[in-house]
């Protein structure tokens, strides 16, 4: 598990990263959302994410519901638990209401966190954290 004051992870810095899917700004999508291609959350989501390659949840973006991939990046607020089978990484500007699961954990100085915290020390299997 990691922490920094790294400001080279402000949200306000990042570029778009190559993403198959975006949920864009002003977007609300509102069921389960599954695949293996990278997807970035820009709007809001309401409902199970579960995909097989990166997540990423900008800031000013909103996930209600469980999250789960293998890199997860977040600058946004996610109320539902996270499972990344590599690396968690909570941005400065991440809100996460529920508990994180991860091979590994970065979180960045100014990011907030209402849950419990499992590191699984390798791949984490797929399964969903327990809710709370």
């Amino acid at each position: 598990m990691g922490f920094s004051k790294d400001t080279s992870h402000d949200p306000g810095d990042l570029k778009p990263r190559a993403a198959s899917t975006v949920v864009a700004r002003d977007t609300v999508l509102t069921g389960e959302l599954g695949g293996s291609k990278p997807v970035r959350i820009e709007g809001t989501v309401k409902g199970t994410i579960e995909i097989t390659a990166p997540i990423e949840v900008v800031e000013g973006a909103a996930v209600e519901g469980e999250i789960i991939g293998t890199t997860v990046r977040l600058a946004g607020t996610v109320d539902g638990n996270v499972t990344a089978t590599e690396l968690a990484e909570l941005l400065a500007t991440a809100v996460v209401r529920g508990d994180v699961r991860a091979a590994a954990l970065h979180v960045v100085e100014g990011a907030k966190l209402e849950g419990r915290v499992q590191m699984t020390g390798e791949s984490a299997s797929a399964a969903p954290a327990k809710s709370r």
